[in-house]
């Protein structure tokens, strides 16, 4: 995988490159995070001519946007960006009937201001609230082998092969209405997400050092829904 981070301060940003989780962890160590300016995250992903990653982005959005939410009001991050967004719950209506044209067009005459968006060099920018370092990593391993990795996100495209923007645009709703404990494609969101770290810290040695931050913290958020 190769990919970039692009941390927005109050005055400036800092954008990473970088080749994979373990060389993100190394640029991170050598620039540590000030969490009380930081404003913004963006994770910016190879798209390529296959619009899999994008469309399987989007589906797990609701399930990322909600494990990873950092605001001390639930979701305040997500409901700024729905208030400024062009579509209801801030997501274009069309990424699985998508037409690029279409979507160039929309955007040729308006402001992007969306939390997921495909730039025209067919790059994926997925737009987040602040993050601690910790959890930067964490979702970048999942990005990693969820959406880059050609075998997972395969397995996971099949499994997902039903899904619908309206679908999609549900989950968002029900993030608002329910945080963590939304219901989503059939599972509450913290248990896809304890789904998704379990699986690979099975399949993967190094997978428990990067998820553990987010796998505990949703782990004692089940725990006390429970």
């Amino acid at each position: 995988m190769s990919g970039k981070l692009v941390k927005i301060y109050e005055n400036y940003s800092l954008e990473i490159s970088y080749k994979d989780p373990k060389n993100l962890r190394k640029s991170l160590e050598e620039k540590p995070c000030d969490k009380d300016t930081l404003k913004e995250i963006k994770f910016i992903i190879s798209c390529g001519d296959d619009i899999s990653r994008l469309k399987l982005l989007v589906t797990l959005s609701p399930i990322f946007i909600a494990c990873f939410d950092s605001s001390k009001s639930e979701l305040e991050y997500f409901k700024e960006k729905i208030d400024k967004s062009n579509f209801s719950y801030g997501l274009y209506p069309n990424f699985f009937s998508f037409n690029e044209n279409a979507y160039r067009k929309f955007y040729s005459e308006n402001d992007i201001k969306e939390d997921i968006y495909l730039t025209e060099d067919r790059d994926i920018i997925f737009s987040l609230n602040p993050l601690d370092d910790k959890y930067i990593l964490a979702l970048a391993y999942l990005l990693d082998k969820l959406i880059i990795d050609d075998c997972n996100r395969k397995k996971l495209t099949n499994y997902f092969a039903k899904i619908r923007d309206d679908i999609v645009t549900n989950g968002r709703r029900s993030i608002l209405a329910n945080g963590i404990q939304a219901f989503y494609l059939s599972k509450y969101v913290v248990v896809w997400m304890l789904i998704f770290c379990e699986g690979l810290m099975e399949t993967y040695e190094d997978a428990r050092f990067f998820l553990d931050p987010i796998y505990e913290k949703i782990n004692n958020l089940k725990r006390a829904c429970d």
